[in-house]
């Protein structure tokens, strides 16, 4: 906690001043978390303070929320460049991030509890830098860290706006954002120090060296054969662990073939008693960073998050019974087919037993890896297989549009 305070001393985050009157001030509390390495080792116990946004009012304490983040297709498209041409491919992590954004509007806060100042109890903190918590943090840090690398020369890509690229004779750099962690790729390292370099002049960054670890996801590079993986083995385990599949047998399969799943009926009663939704929202944070070969199983077992029996419940545990089986399966990038863009599309028609709904997938391979792939239900009830495979082939095509814009 003194850590913390010592941080937004050093960033003048607030001043304490006396507030006019007329004016409302926004709480704060304390946030504390655990922080862990690739392995799942603790490193770091942190404590943040964070701004009680829900208290800010429309209009008075800020106005513009929304910010931008890489989606996942990008990461993996910039990974299969990099492996390809190759790139070198380094992480860099931005300290306090969102209190190097600028506050536009006049916001007053609370002291924080453990903080109070007893010569001045009635005093009130005016924000001079945003806040964890506050509506417009994250949208000021994009616009802050967007600024800085075009003032640099480096130019958005119009499919992703945080996907930054500097093209000259001499070098080729692309840096993906995801909130304050940053993802550099270029052909020498000496390019990417020189980045690090004038970024520090503007923030306080921290080194992560060689890409490794990124949003949950591991990532291996084996420079002999030139190729990059990409798997959540450690984060498998301790859902393994959690929900208590760590010593099961082994299944093959995502889902059984010879089982489906249906709504429970209105009359029967209702009891949450498992954690399906936990479970569910994990398995699809895996189905969408690193396993397409459960987007469909998930997808399945998403559609009864509102009302669930045994069975939706023992299908759920199934997948993960799946993950921890393979759990080392990992996605590879590598470059040989170089410079090709492959897209496969494919409907189960009526395949939803409830709504009679078609479901869409997709997936799309770059230089022979996979980069993006999609398992959901379509939007209105196909009256015929031609149909349902025209409109899962329209969901790809608009997939692969944007794609190209990216590449």
């Amino acid at each position: 906690m003194k850590s913390e305070m010592k941080s937004f001393e050093e960033h003048r985050t607030w001043k304490l001043v006396d507030m006019p009157p007329g004016k409302k001030a926004v709480g704060c509390k304390w946030v504390f978390k655990i922080k862990r390495d690739p392995s799942g080792k603790i490193i770091k116990f942190k404590a943040s303070l964070v701004a009680k946004g829900f208290t800010q009012r429309p209009g008075i304490d800020y106005n513009e929320t929304f910010a931008p983040v890489a989606r996942k297709e990008s990461i993996n498209t910039v990974l299969a460049i990099a492996a390809a041409e190759p790139l070198e491919a380094e992480n860099v992590d931005v300290d306090t991030a969102f209190l190097d954004g600028e506050v536009e509007e006049e916001i007053y806060m609370d002291k924080p509890d453990g903080f109070e100042d007893e010569g001045s109890p009635k005093k009130k903190c005016l924000l001079q830098k945003v806040l964890y918590g506050t509506k417009q943090a994250a949208r000021q840090w994009n616009n802050k860290l967007s600024q800085q690398l075009d003032d640099q020369g480096f130019k958005s890509s119009a499919a992703d706006p945080c996907v930054f690229v500097r093209v000259t004779r001499e070098e080729y750099i692309i840096i993906v954002i995801y909130v304050d962690d940053l993802m550099i790729s270029c052909k020498t390292k000496e390019h990417i120090a020189s980045i690090k370099n004038s970024l520090m002049e503007d923030f306080s960054i921290k080194d992560l060296g060689d890409l490794k670890y990124c949003l949950r996801i591991e990532i291996h590079r084996k420079r002999e054969d030139g190729t990059i993986k990409m798997n959540q083995k450690a984060y498998i385990k301790r859902l393994s662990e959690k929900f208590g599949v760590e010593n099961c047998k082994d299944v093959h399969t995502p889902a059984d073939s010879s089982s489906k799943l249906i709504k429970m009926g209105q009359e029967e009663a209702f009891v949450p008693k498992y954690p399906y939704c936990e479970l569910v929202g994990a398995l699809m944070y895996i189905a969408t960073c690193t396993r397409p070969d459960i987007a469909h199983a998930v997808g399945e077992v998403a559609k009864f998050c509102e009302r669930y029996d045994k069975s939706h419940w023992a299908a759920a545990k199934r997948i993960l019974k799946y993950l921890k089986t393979t759990q080392d399966l990992s996605i590879v990038f590598s470059g040989i087919n170089k410079g090709e863009l492959i897209e496969f599309a494919d409907a189960n028609w009526a395949g939803d037993l409830d709504t009679r709904r078609s479901t869409t997938g997709y997936v799309f391979f770059l230089n022979g890896s996979v980069i993006s792939w999609n398992s959901k239900r379509q939007p209105t009830v196909a009256t015929s297989r031609t149909e349902a495979e025209y409109t899962s082939l329209y969901s790809a095509t608009q997939e692969a549009i944007w794609l190209r814009g990216l590449l």
